[in-house]
């Protein structure tokens, strides 16, 4: 959730004392075998690893875009913790974590910032258990909104969809800030927004199937069969897809009882 790089970040560097124009050509050509990497149709750990490499790289190279390149480090991380084995995720996201945090210093305004430190945080909030994510939800909270309010369409809607999944998942009060109206209301928004993104749709499912409106939650179930992406890596269209179909099959079997 194969390599052939021409570009290498030592050639980066080396291009780019010899001048000026040629180091930010070769920044801008390794920002794109990067970017190629990471948005691979068939994803790989492999590839992901690499793209991190090369990011990496750039965040010396003067001529990348620092504030460009740190928001690819955060979500890279992030990424990387999805597909990463049991044991590697929490290093991953928490190495997401201060790219993510030093892009909020120097560009308090963008949205990438906050929205990716908000997702490494759940990162390592899903992998460190409810402790944890007891003493992260806050912060989680407050960058999530901060992203709604800066960009909500940014990465389909992403913290619209991720605020929706915390209202649903949490308990509700006063044990935590679980409360199914809010999920609703930021799951609609997410499916508004980027109607095309089948985890938008699952969401909104589910927490229409736990509103008790399951004619609602049959169409959202629906539009994730219809959909063309999935949240985070390209793997993730078809895992929704077959949870819809087996949530489908599951509302179908109980009315016939």
């Amino acid at each position: 959730m194969r390599l052939n790089l021409a570009l290498t970040i030592l050639g980066c560097i080396a291009l780019n004392l010899l001048s000026p124009t040629a180091g930010l050509g070769a920044a801008a050509g390794t920002l794109a075998e990067a970017d190629a990497l990471l948005n691979s149709p068939a994803l790989s750990m492999t590839q992901a690893i690499r793209a991190l490499s090369l990011y990496e790289g750039l965040l010396a190279t003067a001529g990348a875009d620092r504030a460009l390149v740190l928001a690819r480090l955060g979500r890279t991380c992030f990424v990387l913790g999805q597909l990463a084995p049991e044991a590697q995720r929490m290093a991953y996201y928490q190495q997401g974590q201060p790219y993510a945090e030093t892009l909020i210093r120097e560009e308090p305004n963008r949205v990438q910032g906050h929205y990716w430190l908000a997702m490494n945080l759940c990162g390592q909030a899903d992998v460190g258990g409810k402790l944890l994510g007891h003493r992260l939800l806050p912060r989680i909270l407050e960058e999530l909104k901060r992203a709604v309010a800066l960009d909500a369409a940014f990465d389909q809607a992403g913290a619209h969809r991720v605020l929706g999944r915390i209202y649903y998942e949490a308990p509700g009060w006063p044990l935590s800030v679980g409360d199914l109206a809010k999920s609703r209301q930021h799951l609609e928004a997410a499916v508004q927004l980027s109607p095309a993104t089948s985890t938008n749709h699952l969401y909104l499912a589910e927490t229409l199937s736990r509103l008790n409106e399951a004619g609602r939650a049959r169409q959202e179930l629906a539009q994730v069969l219809k959909s063309t992406r999935g949240a985070v890596t390209p793997q993730d269209l078809e895992e929704d897809r077959q949870e819809a179909r087996r949530l489908l099959a599951e509302m179908e079997g109980g009315e016939g009882r």
